[in-house]
């Protein structure tokens, strides 16, 4: 299973369409405005189902926020695309270490058996996407340490 990012849709879906999607959570629109949620935020979902807290508020930061809509998207599905890996492995993206990093540049980059392997300016990319969650997570101290400091 895969770590997967969902979009909080504009306000205007908030309402119509999840209502009947989501039976039960009719005030959900509500909840979500009540924890800062807004309209365009990711949520990242667990291959357990679970959303993590740290990465909802990732999501919501200033920080996050402040990238165009594009560069959200890409960062987002880059993300998703290292929790998986991490997952895969049973390490905890907050518990990762450099080691965890290289091997998964050497998966993303060099591995003959991956089909789907990348060049340098996609790296540079996905390494940006981390680096701003791992830089935004300590500064934040949500997190003690980071991949890049270990």
């Amino acid at each position: 299973m895969s770590w997967r990012v969902f979009w909080v849709p504009q306000d205007e879906v908030r309402g119509g369409v999840r209502r009947r999607v989501l039976e039960g959570w009719e005030d959900l629109p509500a909840r979500e405005n009540q924890v800062g949620v807004r309209a365009g935020d990711p949520i990242f979902l667990a291959p357990d189902y679970t959303v993590d807290r740290v990465l909802g508020l990732y999501g919501q930061s200033t920080t996050f926020r402040r990238y165009t809509a594009e560069t959200r998207r890409n960062y987002a599905t880059d993300i998703a695309l290292l929790l998986t890996f991490l997952s895969r492995r049973g390490v905890r993206w907050t518990d990762a270490v450099a080691r965890d990093l290289e091997d998964f540049e050497h998966w993303r980059r060099f591995a003959e058996t991956n089909p789907g392997r990348i060049g340098g300016a996609k790296w540079d990319r996905e390494l940006a996407a981390f680096a701003g969650l791992y830089r935004w997570a300590i500064t934040s101290q949500r997190i003690r340490q980071s991949i890049a400091t270990n």
